[in-house]
């Protein structure tokens, strides 16, 4: 081998040992040069395909974007020298993490971030787990493929069973957990989705370790925290990163020697400073101080209890095998106890161990303990997604966030740029009058008439820019209880029934079921049928006169359709009958496609709200036909919004049509007429009666009949011809 051989091969050793790489565990390693992949014809932009040598052999990985895996108004919290705490707000790419598999290799894994300019994070396969980091200044897209260690090194997790009976006599998660050291009873675990908001803080040891450079203290936390959430991806857990703390001067609580005592100490400074400024489920602290052979300890099935939901982390290895202690230390906090001789996860170990071993998978035992505590109340807090109001958010001039005082707000100098109608003040530009809105367009507030919203549906109205706002005006719609298409009734903007349901959801063939199904099925309260969901396995049994506001039930279904991931089709014979419904888990991030739509027709003049029969009740509002003067329609704010050739506020003198919250309408000669004009409702005042009729049901000897009722309505919709004043 040559000098310049040897010379390369000690600069790689370097980067690995003492870089920014992995500092221990790597086995071996190799220089590789991965190649993306051009996209497949009608391929979604959030995926991307890398060729790479892996195992000796060129293997295709093929990765998909994550989402919410950090807010947009992401939270970095320093110190400065006189030790006064300083709030930031670092522009945090959400575009660059990754999860994914490597073709052709069964139950593989990859979680990997681009943010850096490279590819970093982990790869596993059935021959091995493996990390890769990008060659500094590599003007090639060299990147460093290791193999990472996988025997025992003899460290291991600090939760002992001493520990944890000790925690016991303090905590009812870690009762729990004592209780869950026994082989798990086959269960039918869901996958339910479950988000982990998490506060991260980095000790002044690892901050000076990583060079006291904030940006590489961050994006390292990421990347941990990216390939946490792909470890716990099948368990349907999210993680999400709230905020970043760092310790910059120095620590603000004592770390010495105990890891029991600093694990106390962090938890009662977390309680005490970190929830006002970072709302999170629990709160991890990572420090470069050793405790012997312990690398973490966690209070046990704590993630929702603010007074104790806490962890401590030792950090001295590589990206990848310090992700799994994180994943340990979290699963632990998700009421996870160590894995004993009869759990089983695919791998020789898994991440549950009591001694750190470089795995990827969860044990039986681990989802055993985690969907326990799931079933109970107090994980409430896991049940829905942060929301964006929830997120702290730094108020000043720069943050993309127009708060008062400011005009507009196009962030970073780089971003205003861009941004004709903004400076970088937060000021407008000269001669702009807006910077942003429906009604804004070049810098310029839109000339009244403009369609700004359009209508969704028979139920939903038009708005049109003022002229004299940026803003659209208020989202109005068609009043409640006005009947629309299918014998249904507008509601909330929508007109819904249950063959409309049933065609969304198994094809333009379908139409709803006779009425046998829907009694049989939704008086049962299961999965088949039901008028709601206590908790994860409770149903509630439809009451007789609730039943068509259940499970919306199907006939004529003649191709299973394409639905998202999660949706199971049901299919049940009721006599002579085949009935067809769709199951919904609580916890899905997927609206439940199956339950009866809101202000669904559930018999005359009555109504589906949330899964009950109710009466619509049109004489509480004060405007009605005779308000309108039978030249439009009520909307819900009890105004008129009139027909073409008609005038608000109550359509007697001539006009374009609309009503006094929609904005005004354009004239009729405006090319933008016909968004108002074909507007598919428009009610005529009869006398004609609006007949509500049913069949005649029988469920084996037993026979049903509703009767046909006639109400006497003002008004009936027809449709309006596009162009044509009705």
């Amino acid at each position: 081998m040559g000098y310049l051989g040897r010379w390369w091969n000690l600069h790689i050793w370097r980067y690995l040992r003492g870089g920014p790489g992995p500092s221990a565990g790597a086995a071996s390693y190799t220089v590789i040069v991965p190649r993306q992949l051009a996209p497949r014809a009608g391929q979604d932009p959030r995926e991307v395909s890398y060729l790479l040598e892996l195992e000796g052999r060129a293997r295709v990985v093929h990765l998909r974007q994550k989402r919410l895996l950090v807010p947009e108004h992401f939270v970095l919290f320093t110190y400065g020298p006189s030790g006064a705490l300083q709030r930031d707000q670092p522009f945090v790419r959400r575009d660059c993490f990754y999860h994914g598999f490597v073709q052709g290799s069964p139950a593989s894994l990859a979680a990997l971030s681009t943010c850096s300019g490279g590819l970093r994070g982990m790869l596993r396969t059935a021959a091995g787990s493996y990390g890769i980091e990008p060659v500094p200044g590599s003007a090639t897209f060299q990147h460093v493929l290791y193999r990472l260690e996988e025997e025992a090194g003899g460290l291991r997790c600090g939760v002992t069973d001493q520990e944890l009976r000790r925690q016991a006599a303090l905590l009812p998660g870690a009762r729990r957990g004592l209780a869950a050291k026994q082989a798990p009873e086959e269960a039918a675990w869901w996958t339910h989705t479950r988000y982990v908001k998490i506060a991260m803080v980095v000790a002044n040891d690892r901050f000076v370790q990583l060079g006291r450079n904030e940006t590489r203290v961050l994006q390292h936390v990421l990347d941990v925290v990216s390939i946490g959430d792909s470890l716990f991806d099948p368990l349907g857990v999210r993680l999400f990163l709230v905020g970043l703390e760092i310790w910059t001067q120095n620590n603000l609580i004592t770390i010495g020697n105990s890891i029991n005592t600093l694990l106390g100490d962090f938890n009662n400074w977390r309680k005490a400073a970190l929830p006002s400024r970072m709302p999170h489920d629990v709160g991890h602290l990572i420090t470069a101080q050793t405790f012997g052979i312990t690398l973490g300890l966690a209070y046990v099935g704590t993630v929702c209890y603010t007074g104790w939901a806490s962890a401590v982390l030792s950090e001295n290895m590589g990206l990848y095998a310090f992700a799994i202690v994180f994943a340990h230390e979290l699963g632990h906090n998700l009421g996870m106890v160590h894995d004993e001789g009869y759990c089983k996860c695919n791998r020789r170990v898994c991440i549950m161990n009591a001694y750190h071993e470089v795995t990827d998978r969860f044990s039986n035992c681990s989802y055993n303990a985690y969907f326990d505590l799931m079933h109970r109340p107090e994980a409430q807090c896991l049940f829905h997604p942060p929301a964006p109001e929830a997120v702290y958010t730094l108020k000043k001039c720069g943050n993309k966030v127009v708060e008062n005082g400011e005009q507009c707000d196009c962030g970073s100098n780089f971003d205003c740029e861009k941004d004709p109608c903004c400076q970088p003040n937060c000021t407008l530009s000269p001669g702009a009058a807006c910077a942003f809105g429906e009604c804004c367009e070049d810098c310029q507030i839109l000339p009244a008439g403009r369609v700004c919203r359009k209508h969704t549906n028979v139920c939903d109205l038009p708005e049109y820019c003022t002229g004299t706002s940026q803003w659209c005006p208020k989202d109005v719609y068609v009043q409640d209880g006005a009947p629309c298409q299918d014998r249904a009734y507008c509601y909330h903007g929508n007109c819904s029934s249950h063959n409309r349901q049933c065609k969304i959801i198994f094809g333009k063939q379908a139409t709803v079921a006779p009425l046998v199904c829907f009694r049989e099925l939704n008086t049962q309260g299961d999965r088949f049928g039901n008028c709601g969901i206590y908790s994860a396995s409770k149903y509630k049994k439809c009451q007789i006169e609730d039943i068509l506001c259940g499970r919306v039930q199907c006939k004529n279904m003649k191709k299973i359709p394409s639905l998202e991931n999660h949706n199971t089709i049901l299919q049940t014979r009721v006599d002579d009958h085949w009935c067809w419904g769709t199951d919904y888990h609580p916890g899905m991030d997927i609206p439940d496609i199956g339950a009866v739509r809101d202000g669904t027709s559930c018999g005359p003049d009555k109504i589906c709200v949330n899964m009950s029969c109710v009466t619509v009740s049109p004489g509480k509002y004060d405007c009605n036909m005779t308000k309108c003067h039978k030249k439009g329609i009520c909307n819900s704010q009890q105004n008129c919004h009139c027909s073409y050739g008609w005038a608000p506020p109550d359509c007697q003198r001539k006009g374009y049509g609309g009503s006094i919250d929609s904005g005004p309408p354009p004239p009729v000669k405006s090319r933008v007429r016909a968004a108002f004009v074909i507007i598919p409702i428009f009610l005529e005042c009869s006398h004609a009666p609006l007949n509500f009729c049913y069949k005649e049901q029988c469920m084996g000897s037993t026979c049903h009949t509703l009767h046909c009722h006639s109400q006497l309505l003002g008004c009936f919709p027809r449709l309006a011809a596009p162009g044509v004043p009705p």
